[in-house]
């Protein structure tokens, strides 16, 4: 199946930005997925095409998905154009949520037939009401994704006109709630290991980054290659092999993987200069009724990647039932749950865009 490819633009690159649109108009849903660290188009791709495919159930029957990514990560991009059109210094987590913003639009342009395009002939037909939106992210795709989210229903039209999110998937990384909710007690302290383990490799790629950007790309990635021997060696490695295997297969470019650091770079800039308000409105939304999110994680990794109040206040939503909230952990899986999963993800995902049509 050959998606439809959209250019948008971002900072610095009228064309930067990459958008792939599975699917047809005649959709009831339409889903923007972007990921995170070190993921081009090319890791959900094969998901994106399952959910446009058609299943026969009227309830949530090949929905309209869209895939982008963060500047610079795609990887055909990188080896075509030799990386001459991204900025070296990456893009701040506020840039990326105007792009994801962007590809949404251009998503709803396409599902309206207004782009037209080489996959876009027939119009789309008309329901006489429009479509469930949800998003769906990964990795670091997640804290932008939610700066988005947030946005958009604190601002309405004034800021994404065409609509708010519906519905927030959120895969293997979970952030805080709202800043407005009540947290909960007594919930067990992180673990010294645990806490050591996540500064480690995030403070290994933000310097590798910092290495390539203010000195040249062969000192960042003799850093890269330096530091992460040594956090192997110390056992502060947070993913196992089920995910470093997968890994290794894609046979990245290194200099491309070093670049594509750059969040864990912007991160502690913001933390060092106090500049939290550059990623403040990243949590999961106030009211989870109207906003539900569905939180996929996998068991298989050395540290997990959610926020454990986030964690719980799904977990007494989906108890309570006071909202369409849910939480599943899936055995087997690490970090690319939906890479190693496709099946519980997709049927995940599938069940919890039928609650939005009750």
């Amino acid at each position: 199946m050959t998606p439809t490819i959209v250019r948008y633009p971002i900072p610095g690159n009228e064309f930067g930005g990459l958008l792939h649109i599975h699917g047809s108009r005649t959709a009831k849903h339409v889903i923007l997925y972007c990921g995170g660290f070190p993921d081009g188009m090319e890791p959900f791709t094969p998901v994106a095409q399952r959910l446009a495919a058609s299943v026969g159930d009227d309830d949530c029957d090949g929905c309209f998905v869209g895939v982008t990514c963060w500047p610079g990560f795609d990887d055909e991009s990188y080896r075509r154009l030799n990386f001459g059109n991204f900025r070296r210094e990456g893009f701040s987590f506020v840039e990326v949520t105007c792009c994801i913003r962007e590809a949404a639009k251009q998503l709803f342009l396409n599902y309206k037939n207004t782009t037209g395009g080489e996959d876009c002939n027939s119009p789309r037909i008309d329901k006489g009401d429009e479509p469930q939106f949800t998003v769906v992210f990964h990795d670091w795709g997640v804290l932008p994704g939610m700066m988005f989210v947030n946005r958009s229903i604190m601002e309405g039209n004034e800021y994404f006109s065409e609509r708010t999110p519906d519905r927030v998937v959120l895969l293997d990384v979970l952030l805080s709630p709202h800043k407005s909710v009540t947290r909960f007690k007594h919930l067990p302290p992180y673990t010294v290991h645990e806490v050591i383990v996540c500064l480690a490799y995030r403070g290994a790629l933000a310097f590798s980054f910092t290495m390539m950007r203010y000195i040249s790309d062969s000192v960042g990635l003799a850093t890269y290659a330096f530091l992460f021997v040594l956090l192997k060696i110390l056992r502060l490695i947070p993913i196992r092999n089920i995910d470093s295997d997968m890994f290794k297969e894609r046979n990245m470019n290194p200099y491309h993987l070093v670049y594509m650091a750059y969040p864990y770079y912007y991160l502690f800039r913001g933390i060092i200069s106090n500049n939290i308000d550059s990623f403040s409105l990243g949590s999961l939304p106030l009211d989870l009724a109207k906003t539900p999110v569905l939180y996929i994680y996998g068991a298989e990794k050395n540290v997990m990647f959610h926020d454990r109040q986030g964690l719980a206040l799904l977990q007494q939503e989906e108890k309570d039932g006071t909202s369409d909230c849910r939480v599943i952990k899936v055995e087997g899986a690490g970090h690319w749950v939906y890479c190693q999963k496709p099946d519980v993800c997709v049927d995940e995902i599938r069940k919890f865009l039928k609650c939005g049509n009750r």
